[in-house]
């Protein structure tokens, strides 16, 4: 079994032991129950957008994160160290799983809460992609030099977390747009936008190139963190 492959089976095996899978699903149908008793379908073209901005964004980030710290303090990082596991499959692995498992939460919610609303799958799947892989990146980059939850949080994670929510209120109508476009979440917020409604030209190519410079930036600095800071096997 090749080194990724090897990595994603102990990182499903440790996020199903962890309860991650169950909890998520858990919040994932409740929030899908909520949101068809109070929410109008025929606003999901607003809603989900911006509900999956917020919640994959942050799960992303957050579950990223914490799973490193969950290593770090049960000694897993530590014995990785003498294996020949490199930075690039263990982030992979962390890539995979956990935007692999959001975009099932977001299936989820979508099913139970906005059935029937009509929306272009491609760029929908494209822009949950892109937002997960970002958040999980700029997560698992943070928290390399952090060995408990008060460290990551306080203030870099909350400034962080905050800073690429932002996005939001261009859904919300709130404040000049320009200033949503310097922020990296946003490609990835129009590509969800476009799922159901079309874009213009130079959106198109904001929103795909902002989503992979940021996704090709964050990768860079997560290695560079966890070759400061963790030190897998990267000679």
């Amino acid at each position: 079994m090749s080194r990724l492959g090897a990595t994603l089976r102990l990182d499903v095996t440790l996020q199903a032991r962890s309860k991650l899978y169950a909890m998520g699903i858990g919040v994932a149908v409740l929030v899908g129950v909520i949101c068809r008793f109070l929410l109008d379908p025929a606003h999901a073209d607003r809603i989900l957008p911006a509900f999956y901005l917020l919640g994959v964004g942050s799960t992303t980030y957050i579950f990223g994160a914490g799973l490193v710290l969950l290593e770090k303090s049960q000694g897993t990082l530590q014995a990785l160290r003498a294996t020949p596991l490199r930075t690039a499959d263990y982030i992979g692995s962390k890539l995979i799983t956990l935007t692999g498992f959001a975009s099932i939460e977001s299936a989820i919610v979508y099913a139970i809460g906005f059935w029937g609303a009509s929306f272009n799958p491609v760029p929908m799947v494209l822009g949950l992609a892109a937002l997960g892989v970002m958040s999980t990146l700029i997560g698992v980059g943070q928290v390399a030099a952090h060995d408990t939850v008060t460290s990551f949080l306080m203030p870099g994670a909350l400034l962080v977390g905050t800073v690429l929510q932002l996005p939001v209120f261009f859904i919300l109508d709130v404040g000049p747009d320009l200033a949503w476009y310097l922020v990296p979440t946003q490609g990835p917020l129009l590509l969800m936008l476009a799922a159901f409604e079309p874009l213009q030209l130079w959106q198109w190519v904001y929103a795909v190139a902002m989503s992979l410079g940021a996704i090709a930036a964050s990768a860079w600095w997560a290695r560079r963190r966890f070759a400061r800071f963790i030190a897998l096997q990267d000679r």
